[in-house]
C-alpha cells in the first residue's frame, strides 16, 4: 500500500487500485482493507481518519475482512489554509459580533427586541401624527412625553445605531473580503479585527 500526490495505491487480489483521497488539513490515518465483493464492489474498504474522529471500520463480519494495510495522508496546504480560513473567518465574526453587542449593552434584551415595533411606529407617526403607535404611547405616557418627541428620539438612535453598526458591519466584510483573497498563511495572518 502507498499515498502519493492525495491518492491511494494498494494491490487487490493481483491489480492496484488507485483511490483519490481527501484532502485533509491535519495528518489522517488512512486503512485499506479487503472486503466481500457483497459488501463493496471492487471489495476495497478505505477508510481516512482525522485526529479527534472515530475511525470508520467496515461493518461486514470481522471474519470476512483482512487489513491490507494503513499509512498516513499527510495534510495538503491546501487544506490547511481552507481550515485557517474558515478559522479566522469565525474568530473575526466573534469580534464584530462582541462589538455590536456593546451598542445595546445598556439596553435589557426585552427592550431591544422592541426596537423594530418601535422604529416602525415612529417611523409611522413621522408620516401621519395620526397614526396608531400602542407602544410609543405607553413608552411616552410613562415617561411624561409627547409621543411625537418620542418618537423623534427613537428615529435618531436607530439613525445613530444604524451608521455604528453599520461601520462595524463593514470592517467584518472587509476582513472577510482579506480572508478569501488570502492565498498563503501569511497572507490570513495579516488580517485582523
Amino acid at each position: 500500500m502507498q499515498i502519493e500526490n492525495g491518492k491511494l495505491m494498494v494491490e487487490v487480489e493481483g491489480s492496484t487500485m488507485t483511490v483519490p483521497l481527501p484532502e485533509v488539513a491535519t495528518a489522517a490515518k488512512v486503512k485499506a482493507y479487503l472486503v466481500p465483493e457483497a459488501y463493496r464492489p471492487g471489495r476495497l474498504f478505505v477508510s481516512v481518519t482525522v485526529p479527534g474522529q472515530p475511525e470508520e471500520v467496515p461493518a461486514c463480519g470481522q471474519g470476512l475482512v483482512e487489513l491490507l494495510g494503513e499509512g498516513v495522508l499527510e495534510a495538503s496546504d491546501a487544506a490547511i489554509l481552507r481550515a485557517a480560513k474558515a478559522a479566522k473567518l469565525t474568530e473575526i465574526n466573534a469580534e464584530c459580533q462582541k462589538a455590536v453587542a456593546v451598542l445595546a449593552k445598556d439596553y435589557p434584551d426585552s427592550e431591544v427586541q422592541s426596537w423594530p415595533q418601535q422604529v416602525k411606529e415612529a417611523t409611522a407617526l413621522a408620516a401621519d401624527q395620526a397614526a396608531d403607535a400602542p407602544l410609543l404611547t405607553a413608552i411616552a405616557t410613562a415617561r411624561s412625553l409627547p409621543v411625537a418627541e418620542l418618537a423623534t428620539r427613537v428615529l435618531d438612535k436607530m439613525n445613530a445605531y444604524a451608521a455604528a453598526s453599520g461601520v462595524l458591519f463593514g470592517r467584518r466584510q472587509a476582513a472577510e473580503d482579506l480572508i478569501t483573497a488570502s492565498e498563503s498563511l501569511e497572507d490570513l495572518s495579516t488580517v485582523a479585527w
